[in-house]
């Protein structure tokens, strides 16, 4: 009786090993990145205003007044979802309304996210390469609020949704212990909505430990979209600093 049951403790030891070395094994296929980020970019946008936009205005001050970045990515082995999320909301303010409005206000709202489908080459040594394939969603906003003069003021919007097909990838260095030169990019619209669109981004990644990491780098971002009753021409470029959780 004590034979056997010491037979059936070393079996339920043996799977349970067994069943933990599968189990790590899969935690290490797994890996799972979240990046919040600043992108202190200058912005030059031109886009179309609602039609009841009021004319003869030509001299403004725009301020950013509120901003949300992040990047997400799940990858299982050489393959992953990656996500890219950028919100920014510019307040412009006429400087010289004119005597037919006492102040006229344009809350602009500009939100882009990227999804796509990776694929990691399979490299060895310090060099890393990425292949992407997605969608970027585009969400533009107008918002104008027009006070009161000797016109009656009053209140218009607009807002518009396109979604860009892109591709591109990513290449990166480690060019010492915890230091890697990264250049990403990404082109699309093709006249599909967007006639073009891209960005590109280098810099360099710092490692702190296996779970956080830092980077800054400079990124250029292009859109150009246009139906003919709706334009939007986008070119944004600045440093990025970020923050990178990795688990």
């Amino acid at each position: 009786m004590k034979q056997t049951t010491s037979k059936s403790a070393a079996l339920a030891i043996c799977v349970f090993v067994l069943a933990s070395s599968r189990l790590a094994a899969a935690e290490q296929d797994w890996a799972f990145d979240v990046s919040p980020y600043l992108w202190v970019a200058s912005v030059g946008v031109e886009t179309s205003l609602p039609p009841s936009t009021p004319g003869g205005v030509d001299r403004f001050d725009t301020r950013l007044s509120a901003g949300a970045m992040l990047t997400a990515q799940a990858s299982y082995r050489s393959v992953g979802v990656f996500m890219d999320v950028a919100w920014v909301r510019l307040n412009t303010d006429a400087l010289s309304p004119g005597p037919a409005y006492s102040a006229i206000d344009l809350r602009s709202d500009f939100i882009h996210t990227t999804a796509a489908v990776t694929y990691r080459l399979p490299l060895d040594g310090k060099l890393h390469a990425e292949l992407l394939a997605g969608a970027r969603v585009w969400y533009v906003g107008n918002d104008f609020a027009v006070a009161s003069g000797a016109l009656a003021g009053f209140n218009a919007s607009q807002d518009k949704t396109w979604v860009d097909p892109i591709v591109g990838g990513s290449v990166s260095y480690d060019f010492a212990e915890r230091w890697s030169a990264v250049v990403k990019g990404t082109i699309g619209g093709f006249g599909v909505s967007a006639d073009i669109a891209g960005e590109v981004f280098a810099g360099a990644s710092y490692r702190f430990n296996d779970s956080c990491s830092g980077i800054l780098g400079y990124r250029y971002l292009h859109e150009q979209y246009d139906t003919g009753t709706f334009s939007f021409n986008l070119d944004a470029q600045g440093f990025l600093l970020g923050v990178g959780f990795h688990f």
